[in-house]
């Protein structure tokens, strides 16, 4: 874990370069399309509704003992930035305000930012 972020570690070979990582700013309409956020069934009244029902998870059981059931890869955190709102792939625990679940995994070699205009 660096820098709170949560990420499953690759296998690679000792003497192999680290892998380069992209960063990727979408709009909130271009990550909806992407990676197609999953409703929270746990509760009816979740927050962040992008068409198909409130998609925070909170950071308390039973929702955070359901988000870390799933594969990180498709786990992001709603975070209360410097300046906005925003999405970010990953778990994190610093400015979090929940967590979100997709049915589409975030790539190993991209970190996303997702800035949201509330």
């Amino acid at each position: 874990m660096t820098n709170g972020i949560s990420r499953q570690p690759e296998t690679e070979a000792p003497d192999a370069a680290p892998p380069a990582i992209q960063f990727l700013s979408l709009t909130e309409d271009e990550f909806v399309d992407r990676f197609q956020p999953v409703p929270n069934h746990l509760l009816a009244t979740a927050g962040f509704d992008f068409g198909r029902g409130g998609c925070l998870f909170e950071a308390s059981d039973p929702d955070l003992a359901f988000i870390r059931s799933q594969p990180m890869p498709n786990v992001w955190t709603v975070i209360d930035g410097d300046e906005c709102l925003e999405i970010t792939d990953g778990m994190h625990t610093v400015n979090r305000l929940g967590y979100l679940l997709t049915e589409r995994p975030c790539p190993p070699d991209i970190m996303v930012s997702v800035p949201l205009d509330f």
